[in-house]
């Protein structure tokens, strides 16, 4: 329970309040605090003596009416709803209001293609003349479909790039080299914990693009829509790295680089004998582009499709030779 500096100031007793003594009239009185909030005389009288004051007629009503447990109770629900954050009687409302005068949680919306359908579409005319387009192309060129369109109408990304950063290119770019790869959940972790000064800069970049890739593409809701594998699958990356891929709509972060901004400014830089140089504040930029694993294990069967077409290596196979000389080197 902790005591604001009210609640401790009510908290006295009034035992240690009441002997008070003025030293003009050399009387002792009994001092009566109203309990109440529109008090405007709750520090008037003290150390001083009155007739209205002494004895049990010149008891204060509504001290005395606060006192009845009853009474203090029905005042605090008919008055103090506990709007107030500074409010003295803050802690004994919420601990004496019912369970079920507490406001209920919003349950958050669930994020479905039926909720984002707004979001994601929100012009659908402008789709439909899309469409249709595409559709003439494609009639055009009798329905071929080039890897790229194929590609892109199963697979989605979203690159998104920062504002300029006041930092280097060279300090920026070990942290873009640093979540390449990795999964934004994991990425963001990374950011958290780093001790490079721009590391919260990019964890906040990072956090906007999972929210757009989210809201805009309609990204990484696997969970939610059921879209998940029966049983985990492990790939290989193109660093090499096995992982193990249970949800195909996982955002990762494809790729992450850096580009250089316009000077921010310059200053001089003196050196001796008379001498000076020229210090250009730089600026850089930060870029990444988003993917769902489906797209990694996709790259991951395409290698091993490759590795396979080859067939196994001949030490001496039966071809021509080409590119040999028609005379001797020596």
């Amino acid at each position: 329970m902790s005591f604001r500096l009210a609640a401790r100031r009510l908290a006295l007793s009034t035992s240690l309040l009441a002997p008070t003594k003025d030293v003009s009239h050399g009387t002792v009185g009994a001092v009566i605090q109203r309990r109440h909030k529109w008090s405007i005389n709750v520090f008037k009288g003290w150390g001083k003596s009155s007739s209205r004051d002494s004895g049990d007629k010149g008891q204060d009503p509504v001290a005395s009416e606060l006192d009845d447990p009853k009474k203090r109770q029905q005042f605090l629900q008919r008055n103090m709803r506990g709007g107030v954050e500074d409010n003295i009687f803050q802690e004994e409302i919420e601990a004496s209001r019912p369970a079920s005068d507490a406001p209920a949680a919003q349950a958050p919306e669930e994020r479905t293609k039926e909720s984002l359908a707004m979001v994601i579409d929100p012009d659908s005319r402008s789709r439909i003349r899309w469409h249709r387009k595409k559709v003439i192309q494609s009639v055009r060129r009798n329905g071929q479909l080039t890897k790229e369109e194929r590609i892109k109408m199963t697979e989605r990304e979203l690159l998104h790039k920062s504002d300029f950063f006041p930092t280097s290119v060279k300090k920026l770019v070990m942290l873009a080299r640093q979540i390449t790869g990795k999964p934004i959940d994991e990425a963001i972790q990374q950011m958290k914990w780093s001790k490079k000064k721009f590391a919260a800069e990019v964890k906040f970049h990072l956090e906007e693009a999972r929210d757009m890739a989210v809201v805009q593409r309609g990204m990484g809701l696997g969970k939610i829509n059921g879209d998940i594998l029966d049983k985990p699958r492990k790939v290989r990356t193109k660093e090499g790295q096995w992982i193990e891929i249970a949800d195909p709509t996982r955002l990762y972060i494809a790729q992450s680089w850096v580009g250089r901004g316009p000077w921010r400014g310059k200053e001089i830089d003196y050196k001796g004998r008379g001498r000076m140089g020229l210090i250009q504040h730089p600026s850089t930029s930060f870029t990444v582009i988003l993917k769902e694993e489906k797209t990694r294990i996709r790259e991951y069967e395409e290698r091993e499709a490759k590795e396979a077409e080859k067939g196994p290596w001949v030490h001496l196979p039966n071809r021509k030779v080409h590119g040999q000389r028609p005379y001797y080197s020596w």
